[in-house]
């Protein structure tokens, strides 16, 4: 029987749907039901509905993952490409997106799910001449398969099974596969893939080639590598790592339900709940509460009001904040105000490090992979251009506004000859008050021909 998924592929495949059903928030987890807040032992499914829309969910996972994503974007990356292939700046994708569009796509899926795929590819139907290659992206979910082995004494990637999507197949059940294998020369198989059950367990796999073979070549020359990478935040092998944002979601889903029971919990106590002893009946019972309800009840009748005491619903307002807290040192820093509780400065420091380890492994991974195939690309159209490739993601990832103050020191600083000019230039840009990617050269020159001293610019706007 074709094997179409890895070993790995099923047990991960349950962590990569939990991650992105948690980050698409609220709605999502609700629509699912019991699969993330099991309905209680004895509670009515008209109970268990109001149990499930009566808790809120806090979106802790989502909001991290587009923290850490806009502090990678928010400076541009130095990209330097030669002629030849320039336009993958505006269109660097199978889709026609630009490369800005491309990084951050890479980055999200990287810093959650921990796994992407990039393949280089060429256009084929209706290329202009002289077009320029294109990245394909697949996510984590369409990595099916694949097989690093020992070629020639390095460690290659030899095999890899994608899934693409075929909108035409969508209401088949038929799956079309993208199978890359090295025999030895780079070869491309399409399969469409078919499953049947044989009974309650057992399923059977059919699968048909579309079209033949095809073993594309560059200046008539086969290929002996696949043009892929598969990136996650800490190296470029195709091999499963554990998912970074795995952690923090399922301590986002332990928020989820203790949210839930402690919304039921409130509106079970909060309710007002009157009661009455005596020579009760059906006839003189009351049957409205309120201003406007009148109350005859009988000679020695009692009535009064229920009241919730205890600590129970104090007790889980605590694991709530105590959840939310542990949220915070697993990366949730950009929606928590302030250290961990009983957290010293010094280990709100070491966690705040561990954390930009992460996104600084991931922006390092993430660059690798894609200068590999922007480099390819180029070695592609022309051999001799491969080494003009240049790529640099900005590790700068909070923002550095300098102080007025500050700022002020350094000009008087520099004028009072403490300092070299290139010195003061140096940090306005660490302080970002200059453009990150402008050498200081480039910016000497700018002064120069504004005909201005940035000393005595900046020390006359202060004073007035």
């Amino acid at each position: 029987m074709t094997r179409i998924n890895h070993r790995t592929y099923r047990e991960q495949r349950q962590a990569y749907d939990k991650i992105r059903d948690v980050i698409a928030g609220e709605d999502r987890l609700k629509a699912k039901g019991s699969v993330y807040l099991p309905q209680p032992e004895g509670m009515t499914q008209a109970q268990y509905n109001r149990y499930l829309t009566g808790g809120s969910f806090y979106a802790v996972a989502e909001r991290t993952l587009r923290g850490m994503v806009g502090s990678v974007t928010r400076n541009a990356p130095i990209l330097e490409l030669p002629p030849r292939i320039e336009a993958m700046r505006n269109a660097a994708t199978f889709e026609g997106n630009s490369f800005d569009v491309l990084l951050e796509d890479v980055m999200r899926e990287v810093l959650s799910i921990g796994r992407i795929a990039m393949l280089l590819d060429y256009p084929t139907d209706g290329a202009a001449p002289a077009s320029a290659p294109f990245i394909s992206t697949f996510n984590a979910e369409s990595i099916l398969d694949w097989k690093e082995e020992l070629v020639g004494g390095r460690q290659k990637l030899t095999y890899l099974r994608l899934h693409e999507n075929n909108d035409d197949l969508v209401d088949t059940g038929v799956e079309q596969h993208l199978v890359l294998t090295l025999e030895p020369a780079y070869t491309v198989k399409r399969f469409h893939v078919s499953t049947k059950r044989n009974g309650p367990v057992t399923q059977s796999v059919e699968e048909v080639m579309v079209g033949e073979p095809i073993l594309p070549t560059i200046n008539g020359a086969p290929l002996f590598d696949i043009p892929a990478v598969v990136v996650s935040p800490y190296n470029l092998k195709a091999d499963i790592e554990k998912p970074p944002f795995l952690d923090l979601v399922n301590v986002n889903l332990a928020h989820w339900r203790n949210s839930a029971d402690y919304f039921w919990s409130l509106y079970l106590t909060s309710q007002p709940t009157p009661w009455v002893s005596g020579a009760i009946n059906e006839k003189n019972k009351p049957t409205q509460i309120g201003s406007g309800a009148f109350w005859v009840l009988p000679e020695g009748a009692t009535a009064g009001m229920l009241e919730f005491t205890g600590a129970g619903i104090a007790a889980q307002k605590t694991a709530l904040d105590d959840l939310t807290a542990q949220m915070a040192t697993l990366g949730a820093r950009m929606v928590y105000d302030g250290k961990g509780r009983n957290e010293t400065t010094d280990t709100a420091k070491l966690r705040h490090r561990s954390e930009l380890s992460l996104l600084h492994s991931s922006v390092n991974m993430v660059e690798a992979g894609i200068l590999k195939l922007l480099r390819l690309a180029a070695e592609w159209t022309a051999a001799s251009t491969a080494d003009n490739v240049k790529l640099v993601l900005h590790r700068d990832f909070v923002t550095a506004q300098m102080d007025p103050a500050v700022l002020t020191a350094l000009i008087k600083a520099w004028q009072s000859g403490a300092i070299s000019h290139d010195t003061l230039l140096m940090n306005l840009k660490k302080g970002e008050m200059v453009d990150a990617n402008r050498a200081l050269d480039d910016e000497r020159d700018m002064i120069e021909q504004d005909g201005g001293d940035i000393g005595l610019t900046l020390i006359r706007g202060g004073a007035a």
